[in-house]
């Protein structure tokens, strides 16, 4: 590649990353884990999250040398935070668009994906390679890690300033604890309405299972939750459906729900029914026993080889209040539990009167093949379909080959495939075919073998014969079409001599070319892009300006308590308070405060500290996180303007302690 071609794709690259940063949209790809063994999988994310309502297009997969790819899914989410306005705090809301793949290594070593291309509102993206490492198949299992978090984009020179990484964390701490907010009201509005029937709670017919082969239920009352999980089979041949369920059982009163590991599912093929955003419990009655239970999740799982095939565990955070004999809500308390691990025993297909054209479709599928029209011009394309639907995976039928007739050519074939949640699919196959002859022709039906899961049989479909009428072609070049029968051939034909042109011994240079070869020209487009750049990086990271103490960013943040003190909103008081105590209490202990716990955060601050006011931060910020997401009923006083008042004055007092000992270092 010439030097004028690598700075014009180094020139498209820098513009794209200066507009994308101004729209405020960033492009990533991300795995759950990159160290693993032959025969395991992994998943490879795309996303893009932006500020505006923009269209992402389906990423391009670049090639995949040395992986497998079994499965891809997409899914969108809109979230909203709470961020200081000219007007107090309001909501920003964030757009974010996901396309997920599921990938096996083919061989051992280290192996890379290369960039993926995204076209965001118009633009285009790539995103960052992703180096894997495949261990052998015998060794110990590489511990599973955890995703990794999306990064906006980095360039040479462009350093982030701490500054502006602490208020980020803060305000994704502030959103954390709003979504925490969100749920306890959600929850307390759903248990006003318990006991409707499960469709109005997002548990339709789709997702329930009506007579399970395994279920396991709560049995202990006094459990803070329990994860059950059902199964609709524990029996079943390679490629027939298993549906499972994970569901969540509490007696208390669950203030956070982290999903700490979602199952593997390794040996299937996944396909997602329903993953909950957010939980909606109902009452039900397990042995005489009442219970809130809600769906976390329901998959119908496909196993890819015969053997035993492990559902693993679906692990599960809370902070839970417990209801205490004397019918009030006690202290919360964190909890961590896991739904029990399912061995599903998979059959091979038979192989004992296995036909020929045994597509690979395990189910109840109709197979149909159409051509849109009957009469075509000669040389020109038309397109044939096969599709293939019914109830099962058809995303892993492969289509059978075919005898064409003479004079039918074969150019390409793609295919479409979708499955539904009720646990029905299709695959449609489109092949692109040349007549290459007039006359008539017909397309002979098409025989396909499926296995039937339930008979534990093969079963033949097949499709009628299609009859084609293929006509001249006026815009076709002379003698590029024959007749299949009654037409006289000429005696010779010419032949035309095929010659090279002439070697061309020298080079012109084009006009575009003198152009592009002038110095002063580069001179002016590079002179341009630094000084887009260094205006930009001036914006985005403040240089030049100077960096605020501690001091002066818990005044600003005063500002807000004060304003939303004279308005009574004692939500954002607490809110911001809360959020104060861990932006103080992680530069005192020299961590970031939305990256650890208010607890472990205490252990690190000195022990003067700890001994004079360790106590009154921990019981301040407890009144201050009520104050923000406890229920309406359970605030009592606390919310009354002289008591919030108080509160206030203080936290102030021992956050002045804090801020003193950090700048006494």
């Amino acid at each position: 590649m010439t030097k004028i071609g690598r700075f014009l794709i180094f020139l498209t690259f820098i513009l794209n990353a200066v507009m994308a940063m101004a729209a405020g949209t960033t492009v990533n790809a991300t795995v759950d884990r990159n160290e693993m063994r032959l025969g395991d999988t992994f998943t490879v994310t795309v996303s893009a999250v932006s500020s505006e309502d923009v269209d992402m297009q389906e990423p391009r997969v670049p090639e995949l040398d040395g992986f497998e790819l079994l499965n891809t899914w997409s899914s969108t989410a809109v979230a909203q935070k709470l961020v200081p306005g000219p007007g107090g705090m309001q909501f920003e809301t964030q757009r974010r668009k996901e396309y997920s793949y599921s990938l096996a290594p083919k061989r051992q070593g280290t192996l890379s994906i290369s960039s993926f291309e995204v076209v965001v509102g118009g633009k285009v993206f790539r995103t960052q390679p992703i180096v894997i490492k495949v261990g052998t198949g015998g060794g110990a299992a590489n511990p599973r890690q955890m995703p990794q978090r999306p990064q906006a984009p980095q360039f040479p020179g462009m350093n982030e300033d701490p500054f502006e990484a602490m208020d980020r964390a803060e305000e994704e701490m502030f959103n954390q604890l709003l979504q925490q907010r969100q749920r306890l009201q959600q929850q307390i509005r759903q248990q006003q309405g318990a006991g409707m029937p499960d469709e109005q709670f997002g548990m339709g017919a789709s997702s329930a299972i009506d007579n399970p082969a395994f279920r396991s239920l709560p049995t202990n009352p006094n459990d803070a939750f329990f994860i059950g999980v059902e199964v609709d089979k524990t029996e079943v041949y390679e490629g027939e459906q298993v549906t499972v369920n994970w569901y969540i059982y509490t007696r208390g009163q669950m203030e956070t729900l982290d999903r700490l590991k979602f199952p593997d599912l390794r040996g299937f093929w996944k396909e997602i029914i329903e993953e909950v955003p957010s939980i909606q419990f109902y009452e039900q009655n397990v042995g005489g026993i009442p219970w809130k239970k809600a769906l976390l999740a329901s998959h119908a799982l496909f196993p890819i080889k015969a053997g035993t095939a492990t559902i693993d565990s679906y692990k599960i955070k809370s902070r839970v209040r417990t209801l205490s004999q004397l019918g009030m809500m006690s202290k919360p308390y964190e909890y961590t539990k896991s739904s029990a691990s399912i061995p599903i025993k998979v059959k091979p297909l038979p192989v004992e009167g296995r036909p020929s054209d045994f597509s690979g479709a395990v189910g109840q599928f109709d197979v149909h093949a159409t051509i849109e029209g009957q009469s075509f011009p000669v040389n020109q394309p038309l397109s044939l379909k096969v599709r293939f639907e019914g109830a099962g995976n058809a995303k892993l039928i492969d289509l059978p080959a075919m005898t064409l007739p003479t004079g039918l050519e074969q150019y390409d074939t793609k295919s479409d495939s979708k499955f539904f949640k009720n646990g029905r699919s299709y695959k449609e196959f489109e092949m692109l075919l040349i007549p290459r002859q007039e006359g008539d022709m017909v397309f002979p039906g098409l025989s396909v073998s499926m296995f039937d899961p339930k008979s534990g049989k093969y079963y033949t479909k097949k499709t009628e014969p299609i009859t084609l009428k293929i006509v001249n072609n006026p815009n076709a070049p002379v003698g590029s079409s024959q007749r299949i029968s009654g037409a006289q051939q000429p005696a010779a034909a010419k032949v035309v001599e095929n010659k090279l042109p002439d070697v061309i011994m020298a080079w012109q240079p084009s006009a575009q070319a003198s152009v592009m070869a002038r110095p002063w020209l580069w001179i002016v487009i590079y002179a341009g892009i630094i000084t887009a750049l260094l205006v930009k990086s001036q914006r985005e990271f403040g240089w030049g300006r100077r960096r605020r103490t501690l001091k002066e960013q818990v005044a600003k943040r005063y500002k807000v308590v004060d304003q939303a003190f004279a308005k009574d909103d004692y939500r954002t008081v607490g809110a911001e308070m809360t959020n104060i105590f861990y932006m103080v209490m992680g530069q005192v202990a020299g961590e970031s405060g939305a990256s650890q716990k208010i607890e472990d955060l205490m252990t690190q601050i000195p022990p003067s500290l700890r001994r004079d006011h360790g106590d009154e931060i921990t019981k301040t910020f407890e009144v201050f996180q009520t104050l923000s997401f406890a229920p309406e009923e359970m605030l009592g006083g606390l919310k009354e303007k002289a008591t919030v008042k108080q509160n206030i004055e203080q936290a102030k007092r021992v956050i002045s302690e804090l801020i003193s000992s950090k700048e006494e270092k």
